[in-house]
């Protein structure tokens, strides 16, 4: 019946690790740690159904009668309070899940042989009892120690289970990403090695910013990328027997009575928070760990606000971008929190999860103005310091420096896949230097206006090769050209490129030339060439004259350039690949951000909306922003505090004098209150045409320069409206050419698109 319990093969696995882990904790405990401690696992490759399953250790093994103990079901010789082993069940569950025999071999340093016993569940039912026989066998090395699990007779479906190589990956990728904090030089509590079938698991740690980045706040100064979190709470009396918190004080446990063991246990939590290096719908969250091992991984129940009056649930992040996309993610130590036997999550009705939730989050919501308006005190936990400074996906306003104030790389495309590299351990990529090298892009493309390769996106000024990175020379790379200081690398457009449609794989560096280089024959504005190392060089004049285009950027330039390099080799060896499929495989990984995307240019549109309503809060004059409001219909004043109220803003009636009501209003009031106030819009206000100072004479001339620029704002902000009023879904269904319209409209509109 302990098979039949539902328990992912990793789990299985990771179940049979723990007890290896206690035995390599307790041992260090004991002043005697194991000098390199080793965990070896052998899984199937194929569905023979001779194949067994093994874990290894070379722990401190166990003596004959903790042996017999060990395997009884619900008996445990680790306490609950420092070891992962919680339950004898675990070791039961996991074995007689993948099969219906297991063996467990054991010995000591200094024992003269190797101890076992067998688990037949076969042999068992025929036996009609529960003994077996106590197993020997030779030892040659008699310092040798540590225990070994062989699981036969593996079940049909774990067997098709473990042949398939996918699922085997995902026990590595998973064993990793769990025990991560142990598996790094520096393991926390111990450090050990891993390996399946001969392969060393590596750590699979976070892709975050260096601590070093930080970003400045108006209200909370500067704040780090990465939050260290270490609370001490104090010892609390706590049973051994029910594993049940007592109050302070207490010496006897109320539910066990005298046969309960109540100690006087510590509370800490400790770890850190930090801002990831890429957005992603699922990759973010918060590991949280007990004894070293992450029993949750991703956590996003810490970005839920709960009402402990009415028992509501809201969101708190990721609230601002248009995918839902988060970066927010940690590592948390809560030793000292109960879990089930399953070890899959924490048990939330623990006191110790609840404390562990306010030092992270605090005790209200994690947007200041709610939390105001439901009288909570103010915020300063580490998890409201991050959401306050790196909350938003884009920037308010693509102004210079936009993108280095919240640490966003702007194609997220390329930081995901550089996250990929990261993951691989490849050295270049394990600081955080190619990813600040994609914000600077991002921020030199609106300081340049269109880049230095003239390409401009229709979401904005989006240039991937127009960025100005530090000036580098083609060393290390098998460059047969003499060094230029006049050349200096792309770093966004330098990587790996895969064609899906002849799963080539062409690794690229891209270097920004003058139009003299020599590289460059007959003033062509770009040439790509194989170096000795197999690297290919794509040298680029990002001005010269065929770049001035919207229709033609340096990076569709390299993508073409590649399709003809695919496309040459894949003929060479008989493929019928073409022109035409290659390079759409090409752009359809790597192009993304040039994507008409509804979701985005959507999202773009409410974003720009906002960033003009917010433009005038207490700066207007009170009295304007009164008569306007109430010169609204019933229908819209109703319909303004509704949504007003569902973002739970604090003290509604000053939100009226003081602006804030033009941030929960339909599209098309905010565009009114543009027109019916164009002095505080215009002369550098928030756009910088000029309005009041038009720079005519005469009245009629000042009356004509003005309707000319209500009429051009007027068009552009409908554009606006019809986007938010259409929607993601409808806009899939529009035409090109208008879609098009509309998102130049919102580039138009940026402030920055005038400078």
């Amino acid at each position: 019946m302990l098979g039949e319990i539902s328990l992912q093969q990793w789990r299985c696995l990771a179940e049979l690790i723990d007890n290896s882990v206690d035995a390599f904790i307790e041992a260090q405990r004991a002043n005697a740690p194991i000098t390199t401690p080793q965990i070896h696992i052998t899984v199937p490759m194929t569905a023979n159904s001779n194949s067994i399953v093994t874990v290894k250790d070379n722990g401190t093994g166990m003596s004959v009668p903790t042996l017999e103990t060990a395997a009884k079901a619900g008996w445990s010789s680790h306490d609950p309070v420092n070891n992962l082993g919680l339950f004898g069940m675990g070791f039961n569950i996991a074995t007689a899940r993948l099969g219906l025999r297991t063996v467990v071999w054991t010995t000591r340093k200094g024992d003269a042989e190797w101890t076992g016993m067998e688990i037949d569940f076969a042999e068992l039912n025929r036996q009609k009892h529960f003994r077996t026989p106590l197993r020997t066998r030779p030892k040659p090395n008699l310092v040798e120690s540590g225990t070994e699990i062989e699981i036969s007779k593996l079940k049909q479906d774990q067997l098709e289970w473990f042949a398939r190589g996918a699922n085997r990956n995902t026990i590595e990728r998973q064993l990793g990403r769990t025990y991560s904090a142990m598996l790094q030089p520096s393991g926390v509590p111990i450090h050990f090695e891993l390996q399946i079938n001969g392969t060393k698991v590596e750590a699979r740690p976070h892709c975050v910013w260096d601590a070093a980045r930080s970003v400045q706040t108006t209200r909370w100064g500067e704040i780090s990328a990465v939050q260290p979190i270490d609370v001490r709470l104090g010892a609390r009396p706590y049973c051994t027997k029910c594993w049940n918190w007592m109050g302070i004080g207490e010496t006897q446990c109320p539910s066990c009575g005298p046969e309960g063991n109540v100690i006087s246990r510590d509370r800490r939590i400790h770890g850190w928070l930090g801002i990831q290096r890429f957005l992603d719908e699922k990759e973010f969250g918060i590991d949280i760990l007990r004894n070293g091992r992450k029993i949750e991984l991703g956590n996003k129940d810490l970005f839920q606000f709960v009402d402990e009056n009415t028992g509501n649930e809201s969101s708190d992040y990721p609230i601002d971008d248009p995918r839902n996309r988060g970066r927010i993610v940690g590592e948390m130590h809560l030793d000292h929190c109960s879990v089930p036997y399953t070890k899959e999550r924490f048990v939330r009705d623990d006191v110790a999860w609840s404390e562990m939730v306010e030092v992270i989050r605090g005790r209200g919501p994690l947007r200041p103005e709610v939390a105001e308006n439901l009288g909570f005190p103010a915020n300063s936990s580490p998890l409201f310091k991050l959401f306050q400074a790196f909350r938003r996906s884009s920037p308010h306003n693509r102004t210079v420096g936009g993108w280095s104030k919240i640490l966003v790389a702007e194609d997220n495309d390329a930081a995901k896949e550089m996250g990929k590299r990261f993951e691989k351990g490849e050295p270049d990529y394990q600081t955080d230097q190619k990813w600040w090298d994609l914000v600077e892009a991002a921020d030199a493309a609106i300081l340049s206006g269109n880049g230095s390769g003239g390409a401009t996106s229709v979401r904005g000024r989006r240039n991937r090769g127009g960025a100005t990175p530090p000036t580098t020379t083609p060393t290390g790379t098998g460059s047969t050209t003499t060094p230029s200081a006049t050349r200096s690398e792309i770093g966004p457009l330098s990587r790996r490129y895969t064609d899906t449609a002849t799963n080539q794989r062409l690794d690229v560096k891209a270097w920004r030339v003058a139009a003299t280089d020599p590289e460059l024959i007959q003033g062509a504005a770009w040439t790509m060439r194989k170096n000795p190392n197999g690297v290919h060089e794509f040298f680029v004049n990002p001005a010269h004259a065929v770049f001035r285009s919207q229709t033609l950027t340096v990076l569709d330039a390299l993508l073409a350039q590649l399709a003809l390099v695919i496309l040459d080799f894949d003929k060479g060896i008989g493929g019928t690949a073409t022109f035409a499929g290659v390079l759409a495989s090409l752009r359809a990984e790597y192009a993304k951000v040039y994507r008409l995307d509804p979701i985005t240019i959507e999202g773009d549109a409410r974003m720009q909306i906002t960033s003009i309503a917010r433009s005038v809060v207490g700066k207007a004059d009170a009295g304007l922003l009164e008569a306007f409001y109430n010169q609204l219909s019933a229908t819209q004043r109703e319909q303004i505090e509704v949504e007003m109220a569902s973002k739970a803003v604090a003290k509604p009636r000053d939100a009226i004098t003081d602006g804030r009501f033009l941030e929960h209003c339909p599209p098309r009031i905010v565009t009114d209150f543009v027109l019916a106030n164009p002095q505080l819009f215009f002369d550098g206000k928030y756009w910088d045409d000029p309005y009041v100072d038009t720079g005519y004479i005469s009245s009629a001339g000042i009356e004509e320069a003005q309707r000319r620029v209500r009429t051009h704002y007027a068009n552009l902000l409908n554009d606006l409206i019809w986007l938010v009023e259409q929607g993601a879904p409808a806009l899939k269904a529009v035409s090109r050419p208008r879609l098009l319209r509309a998102s130049l409209a919102n580039i138009l509109l940026d402030k920055t698109s005038q400078e």
